[in-house]
């Protein structure tokens, strides 16, 4: 069975009679997953309005936490509340509510390193690149005080909302993109926290660091092929990239066991990067899936996996010779064995095999029994090809499908999917 996203200014904007009108078009919809805090993100990204809202055309993400919770200002770490929060406009009790009656199951969603972080020690939490600059908005899975504002958080939701199951999202280290491409967000974490863990497992930071430095500089020389067998033949940077993902695995790791202890019925489910990419970013499918009964990651064909790979492109390279071979190199980096030029991708993204080819990926490394949700982009695409994303995720090793999302998507995608699950072509 299926899910699909909802942001809170869906619940909020069109309220829930709209909203089921149109899940209930999908046919097979087991799951919602609403949004509890927010990203910085364009809704909808890149481009595009809110094709339902009529309250907004666009929403711009701020990072904030769209759910009535105690103030932890007084502790070491908390998150900015949403603004106009309150007991009538509150919208995971709203949801809640609404789903009384139906056979829907409420998942929500949180984003756990990412956002609008305040407290007297959050300095002391944030990621920090190479050359010592702290990624704003971004909390270190080193770190000592994210476990503790997460379990109060999920103490907290628990006992107002009392949901037991949640999707967690970015359990990982920055991407190039964001509020603004920047690639350094990639080059991470040397607080003093990793630096520490480093030393205990016998890893030279000062080495990182160098090494890091030599693949920016060939990176800025516009030696692209270079730059990737270094980064694949270079052992301190392969044990930089192994530290990360046991970083992250053991943040997760740890997490699961704190709120366990405090009530076992939680239920973590997991959302990832697609494995083109999650191994870069501290991702690791194989101890990630020991801890998680399920997954969601999104293999958006048109969106280049759902990273902003134009924006990387654009980064690095000027020319059309020159983003070509980035473009090339992007592809070895990540293992994308598709012949396909930047001007091709620019136009229609990754080939529809790639939603495939990484459900099949997911399913070969992770641990057996685990559940598999495709993502599934419905935005900014025709109803043709998202028949072909739906085909192209139900005959791969994924298990479901997770829409993403529904305030982005245009009436005739819903159709189309309607038409599909009647009558099994479209």
């Amino acid at each position: 069975m299926s899910g699909i996203q909802l942001h809170p200014h869906d619940i909020l904007d069109e309220g829930m009679p709209q909203i089921m009108s149109y899940i209930r078009k999908l046919q097979d919809i087991k799951y919602v997953f609403p949004e509890v805090n927010t990203i910085f993100e364009r809704n909808p990204y890149p481009v595009g309005k809110l094709p339902r809202n009529p309250v907004h055309e666009v929403v711009y993400g701020t990072g904030t936490m769209h759910a009535i919770l105690p103030s932890y200002k007084a502790s070491s770490l908390d998150q900015r509340r949403e603004p106009g929060l309150s007991a009538e406009r509150d919208p995971l009790m709203i949801i809640k509510e609404a789903m009384q009656d139906e056979e829907i199951e409420v998942i929500p969603w949180l984003n756990i390193l990412n956002g609008h972080f305040e407290g007297p020690l959050l300095e002391n939490n944030l990621v920090t690149d190479f050359q010592g600059q702290a990624i704003a908005h971004w909390l270190c899975p080193n770190a000592p005080d994210v476990i503790d504002f997460w379990e109060k958080t999920f103490v907290h939701l628990y006992e107002r909302y009392g949901f037991a199951s949640y999707m967690i999202d970015r359990i990982r280290y920055p991407d190039w993109a964001g509020q603004e491409v920047n690639p350094k967000g990639l080059l991470t974490c040397f607080c003093p926290h990793c630096q520490k863990k480093m030393a205990d497992q016998n890893l030279d930071a000062e080495a990182i660091k160098h090494a890091l430095q030599d693949w920016v500089i060939l990176l800025k020389d516009k030696r692209f092929d270079e730059a990737v067998s270094y980064a694949q033949q270079n052992p301190t940077l392969q044990a930089w990239i192994a530290f990360r993902q046991e970083s992250v695995s053991g943040f997760v790791e740890r997490l699961i066991d704190r709120v366990r202890k405090v009530n076992p019925d939680f239920t973590i489910w997991l959302d990832l990067w697609p494995p083109a990419y999650s191994w870069m970013l501290g991702q690791d499918y194989s101890s990630l899936t020991k801890l998680s009964p399920a997954l969601k990651h999104f293999p958006y064909h048109k969106l280049g996996g759902g990273a902003d790979v134009q924006g990387l492109i654009h980064h690095l390279a000027a020319t059309e010779q020159e983003q070509e071979a980035a473009f090339q190199a992007f592809k070895r980096l990540f293992n994308l064995p598709y012949d396909l030029s930047y001007a091709a991708f620019k136009q229609e993204g990754f080939p529809i095999q790639f939603v495939a080819d990484q459900n099949n990926i997911v399913r070969a490394q992770s641990a057996p029994g685990t559940r598999i949700f495709s993502g599934i982009q419905m935005w900014n695409l025709t109803p043709h090809n998202l028949i072909q994303a739906i085909q192209a995720g139900e005959s791969s090793a994924a298990d479901d499908l997770l829409y993403y999302c529904y305030g982005w998507a245009t009436d005739d995608l819903f159709e189309a999917i309607q038409t599909y699950r009647v009558k099994g072509s479209y």
